[in-house]
């Protein structure tokens, strides 16, 4: 039997927003606004059961659950978290607010597939997140950036102007890779041109207002195949963070390192504007590999730190102040680096200086480790150069640990014929990490311990002599000085024993210099003794140094 007629059923309607607006429906009773195209039921009268009088309102496909839930609260109903300034009154936040404290560069079709060019969306992304005019200044303009695992492929340079926020999934994980020459990240101030962006500003322009400032690189991976390039640019730079970052470059030894000392670097930190400087900057377990330079600066950079850092296969690992003209402040070149600090990271395969300090003060090393450095490639048997070069006075170096000083100072196979070139250069106060140890044996002018030679220095050797044997000890300090008129050593023994009284003097010390590269001048300072102890004798000798040259 065919159809010939479908029965109507028609509920009230009308215009919600016209006249007095939707009309108390009865209970039950359904209402359709026409303009708003929005759905009601009646609640019914509360003598009926209903909580209270009115109309709720049925979702429909027209409705925005974002509009619906008009706020957010964290852990509202926990008795124990109060987000507001009491119990019943939460802080409450819309939902899209919430939403967006952490952006998902997938928002700005990064993916993370390797290949494709991501240099434009990247930048997109940083740009309507960080340089947006309508949220510029504000706590919306200091939301996260999240990159995915992935590889994002970059040809161009990526700027991050002031509260740039990214935070990849880790190193090894979230990998920006330049294809190309040039800088992967560099800094810019608040003052990019245009509403296209095209013209990115430097620093030359920046005030304290509108310099690059409070960014945050966390999680990631910089690494560019192109030799001659740059892994992190900061350009009047302040208050950032930069943290568990690897930033991987294509040197490795054996090739060459620009002599303009303005490529192939690993983090620069530049301050083009005298009054407008990088400070107040913090590494912490940043890992650079694969560059001329590790981190470099010529400008009058103040109170960045590196800590628990790693830096290895490099050509040097820190270079301040080698390519400046002091006394230009209106450049930004009127100290060098000052109160800058590098501790408890560790130095590796570097060919030549872990650090090295032209100009610049008050700069120091502490508690750091130096091993396979300033050999040329070659083993810490074979040094070529200082581990630390200090130009100028004032720099300083504690705690630090070097490979180099058991294989020069005191392993027998290299005490002739090498010469000790120092793991400190120059002007400071420096000392030996830990404490080593040797066996004094029965002999005649015996070399002990080897001490690289500078004129204007002195050294403070701290020693302990324990023979278990013949139940003797000795604590001393044996103090050395090289004339900065003649070059003659001036030499001292002073310490308490307590043992055999026979053995007081059974052990004795001397120093001279000697030419260990055969140019007819002194390089080395040794330390001998000679010891009557019994032939059976097991006496170990603990020691430690302290250097100072003026």
């Amino acid at each position: 039997m065919a159809v010939v007629q479908i029965s109507k059923i028609q509920i009230r309607r009308g215009q919600k927003n016209q006249g007095s607006g939707l009309p108390q429906l009865s209970s039950g009773e359904l209402g359709w606004a026409i303009d708003t195209q929005e759905l009601y039921v009646g609640n019914g009268a509360v003598s009926e059961g209903a909580p209270r009088v009115g109309n709720t309102k049925v979702l429909t496909e027209h409705d925005n659950l974002f509009t619906l839930i008009d706020t957010y609260a964290y852990r509202t109903n926990d008795p124990y978290v109060v987000t507001g300034d009491s119990a019943t009154n939460p802080i409450k936040r819309t939902l899209q607010d919430r939403l967006d404290d952490i952006v998902s560069g997938r928002s700005f079709g990064l993916n993370g597939i390797e290949g494709a060019d991501a240099t434009v969306k990247l930048q997109n992304a940083i740009d309507q997140l960080y340089l947006n005019s309508s949220s510029l200044g504000t706590s919306q303009s200091r939301v996260v950036l999240h990159l995915e695992p992935g590889v994002y492929s970059l040809n161009g340079t990526v700027y991050l102007p002031p509260y740039t926020t990214i935070v990849g999934a880790g190193a090894d994980k979230t990998i920006i890779k330049k294809t190309t020459s040039g800088d992967i990240f560099r800094t810019e101030n608040q003052l990019t041109i245009g509403a296209s962006k095209a013209t990115r500003a430097d620093d030359s322009g920046s005030s304290l207002l509108n310099q690059a400032r409070n960014i945050r690189l966390e999680g990631l991976t910089l690494q560019t195949t192109q030799a001659n390039s740059q892994g992190l640019v900061l350009q009047s730079c302040k208050d950032s963070t930069f943290k568990d970052i690897k930033i991987d470059g294509p040197w490795a030894s054996g090739n060459t390192i620009p002599s303009d000392y303005s490529t192939d670097i690993g983090i620069e930190l530049n301050s083009l504007s005298g009054s407008v400087e990088t400070t107040g900057n913090l590494f912490e377990r940043v890992e650079v590999h694969g560059f001329g330079y590790g981190v470099m600066s010529n400008w009058d950079i103040n109170n960045n730190r590196w800590s628990h850092c790693k830096f290895d296969g490099l050509g040097y690992g820190f270079v301040f102040g080698i390519d400046m003209v002091i006394g230009a402040p209106s450049t930004g070149q009127s100290t060098g680096p000052v109160n800058n600090t590098i501790s408890n990271t560790d130095f590796s395969n570097i060919n030549y200086h872990g650090i090295w300090i032209h100009n610049g003060k008050y700069n120091t090393s502490n508690n750091n480790t130096f091993v396979l450095v300033a050999n040329d490639g070659s083993s810490d048997a074979n040094p070529n150069t200082s581990i630390i070069k200090f130009v100028q006075i004032g720099n300083s170096t504690t705690d630090d640990y070097f490979a180099r000083t058991k294989e020069m100072s005191y392993t027998p196979a290299n005490m002739t014929g090498k010469v000790y070139w120092p793991e400190v250069e120059n002007s400071g106060i420096w000392s030996w990490k830990e404490s080593h140890t040797i066996t004094v044996s029965r002999g005649t002018n015996v070399k002990a311990i080897r001490l690289p030679q500078y004129i204007h220095q002195s050294f403070e050797v701290d020693y302990m002599l324990v023979s278990p044997n013949y139940s003797s000890t000795r604590n001393g300090k044996l103090s050395i000085t090289i004339n900065s008129i003649d070059g003659d050593i001036e030499f001292n023994d002073e310490y308490h024993f307590t043992g055999i009284e026979t053995y007081l003097e059974a052990i004795k010390f001397d120093v001279n210099k000697t030419d260990e590269d055969g140019d007819a001048t002194s390089d080395t300072i040794n330390i001998t003794y000679t010891s009557t102890m019994p032939v059976d004798d097991q006496t170990k000798m603990t020691f430690t140094v302290t250097n100072k040259q003026t």
